[in-house]
């Protein structure tokens, strides 16, 4: 049975927000080199041209999350497919940014709610080796009656973000700037993307064991 066909179950706030935390927490050692080759990138890109710092850096950076994602789908048990599906994460971002970004830019919203209902899309390529579309269709149906919850875990995990980073930034401004300020800056950008990743996986998982459940009672 897909999972985006069987009939959703509701998400709880606390559960989905829990969920996310614990999927990062139990890829730690994964998230932290991931960190540090990104503070170690925020030096070197410069020092490597502009014209090469913009491919280089998109390459990486969904090198780094297509890692991370199946890291943590297989520390899960959710790893259905041992291919790399590599070209489509990508395709799956290339096709989606635009309409997020002009919800966002437009009335946040509509934005917000493109995140909620894609959210899972990247774990069911990962995960499944799903097309682009495929997994567009999952993500939402798998998010479908659950939106609004989804749609205030992703604020939640946005302001955890921001508490995290707030006194980092005001010990350095107190110690006269001394961290750079682009280097923090990069960091924290980067957070914000790994709560949405181990938000994705928690989706994923909460959905795949509730067609686990309508498995053994149907199947």
């Amino acid at each position: 049975m897909n999972a985006y066909r069987s009939p959703p179950r509701e998400i709880g706030y606390g559960e989905v927000i829990s969920l996310s935390l614990r999927n990062l927490a139990l890829i730690w050692r994964q998230v932290l080199v991931y960190l540090v080759v990104a503070a170690l990138l925020g030096f070197g890109m410069p020092l490597m041209g502009k014209e090469s710092t913009g491919l280089v850096g998109f390459l990486l950076y969904f090198a780094g999350q297509y890692w991370l994602f199946r890291s943590l789908l297989n520390a899960r048990g959710l790893l259905e497919s041992e291919r790399i599906h590599f070209f489509a994460f990508v395709g799956l971002a290339a096709l989606l940014i635009l309409p997020i970004m002009f919800g966002i830019a437009a009335l946040f919203l509509p934005g917000l709610f493109l995140v909620a209902r894609w959210i899972a899309a990247p774990a069911f390529i990962v995960a499944r080796g799903e097309g682009v579309f495929a997994s567009v269709g999952a993500s939402s149906a798998a998010v479908r009656g659950n939106t609004v919850r989804i749609m205030a875990a992703v604020v939640v995990l946005f302001l955890i973000v921001i508490a995290l980073f707030t006194p980092v930034e005001l010990i350095d401004r107190a110690l006269g700037n001394r961290a750079d300020n682009a280097l923090i800056d990069r960091l924290m950008s980067q957070f914000f993307p790994l709560m949405l990743l181990g938000l994705s996986v928690a989706v994923y998982q909460l959905q795949r064991r509730a067609d686990t459940m309508i498995e053994d009672v149907f199947g």
